[in-house]
């Protein structure tokens, strides 16, 4: 009899728990399920329509860190508070295109995106790589498809694919021009990178102490993960916009936030080509 009384004190507090763990157990697997998917990769071919392509766009904006700079802002004006001009009614704003420049709106579009130093609008600097290049990396296609959105941002999209002229090259440009070594790229990075004072807070090999976070590649990919941005578009953003985004016990007004207005589009493609590329030796 005292056995049974005992266990009967172990069992009658437990049976209520476990009532009570069944039921969420019961109404967690009742609830839809959700389950994460990598984004798929979206053709692009030359039977979608422009507004199908401005759909695609519309998702490349934002994936290839164009917003990084850029915002769609209603009624903020052209600035915004962007880096580069609001995207809000940008067709409306160049419908005849710009004074000296592109007189329609899908030349000075396509101008915008390939030579994005061209013309500037007023107050902004040329900090913008060529959309070709890193960070976005647009192809062709893709290219079409973010003419064809900024085209719906306050007007209607009409391009197809085959419209658009193709992104010049760097032999196009300049005939003369030796191709670029890795060797030449690393000393340019390395001395735009001294010449901004760069060095002076950030490591380029782990374990060297630097008031800064360091430019070792394997940390820089995980912080990219933890913003959930590509490598390119955290560079980009930690350059230009350095208190958006501070990963670990660094002060935050240790580092400059006008590299936006001092650095050139060559200058930021330089830098980011360099910390990104797996030559980068740590």
């Amino acid at each position: 009899m005292a056995a049974t009384r005992t266990l009967r004190r172990v069992v009658t507090p437990v049976i209520p728990a476990l009532v009570v763990l069944g039921f969420f157990v019961w109404f967690s697997n009742w609830i839809p399920q959700t389950r994460w998917e990598p984004p798929r990769a979206r053709t692009i071919s030359a039977q979608m329509t422009p507004a199908d392509l401005a759909r695609v766009g519309a998702v490349l904006v934002r994936e290839r860190g164009c917003l990084t700079c850029h915002t769609l802002e209603p009624g903020a004006g052209v600035k915004g508070q962007g880096r580069g001009p609001n995207f809000v009614g940008i067709a409306a704003r160049r419908a005849t295109g710009v004074p000296g420049g592109p007189s329609d709106l899908v030349a000075y579009l396509t101008q915008s995106l390939y030579d994005p130093g061209a013309y500037l609008v007023e107050g902004y600097a040329n900090i913008m790589p060529a959309s070709h290049r890193p960070p976005a990396k647009l192809g062709y296609e893709e290219t079409t498809a973010v003419v064809d959105y900024l085209m719906s941002l306050g007007g209607t999209p009409a391009v197809k694919v085959g419209d658009l002229s193709r992104p010049p090259t760097e032999t196009a440009r300049v005939p003369s021009a030796a191709p670029a070594t890795a060797a030449t790229t690393v000393t340019d990075a390395t001395a735009i990178l001294e010449k901004h004072n760069c060095l002076g807070c950030h490591a380029l090999k782990a374990g060297e102490d630097r008031p800064g976070p360091p430019f070792v590649l394997a940390s820089l990919r995980e912080s990219a993960a933890l913003r959930g941005v590509s490598l390119d578009a955290y560079l980009i953003e930690s350059i230009i916009q350095p208190r958006v985004f501070v990963r670990g016990n660094f002060p935050l007004d240790l580092m400059p936030d006008d590299y936006g207005a001092q650095l050139t589009a060559g200058e930021l493609h330089a830098i980011i080509s360099y910390l990104s590329a797996p030559e980068h030796k740590q």
